[in-house]
């Protein structure tokens, strides 16, 4: 028999209204001891297609104070000028909801990540810049 498990028991109430304020439809999930948050129609840079993902944060079940590492897109993206993936994007090595995801292998740094001072806002953030490089 399976538990229901509330957003409000995975994450962060600062990380819950940043998610409403910034208008963004999600999934929380905890099947694997990670908690696995999707955010629906996140809107890509230009320089990938498609520009609209699923975008799924695989997050520590002690974030914000343990750091988090890369994420994962469903769709697969490519690069729109070539048509290639992105630099380290080649790997689908994650199943969730039936689905295998695309692995960004961004890992950020453990000397950037303040624990007790970022959250999913700063991670977020992190990953909008990466993708703004169009590697």
């Amino acid at each position: 028999m399976s538990t229901v498990v509330t957003p409000s028991e995975l994450l962060a109430q600062e990380d819950l209204a940043y998610l409403h304020q910034k208008g963004y439809q999600y999934t929380v999930s905890q099947p694997d001891g990670l908690v696995h948050l999707v955010i629906k129609e996140y809107i890509l840079p230009s320089a990938y297609t498609p520009n609209r993902v699923e975008l799924l944060l695989r997050l520590p079940p002690n974030f914000p104070m343990a750091r988090p590492d890369m994420f994962w897109t469903f769709p697969h993206v490519r690069r729109a000028a070539t048509g290639g993936y992105p630099q380290a994007c080649e790997t689908f090595d994650v199943t969730y909801q039936d689905r295998q995801w695309q692995r960004w292998s961004r890992h950020f740094d453990g000397k950037l990540w303040r624990p007790g001072v970022d959250n999913l806002k700063t991670y977020l953030g992190a990953i909008k810049w990466e993708l703004q490089k169009g590697l």
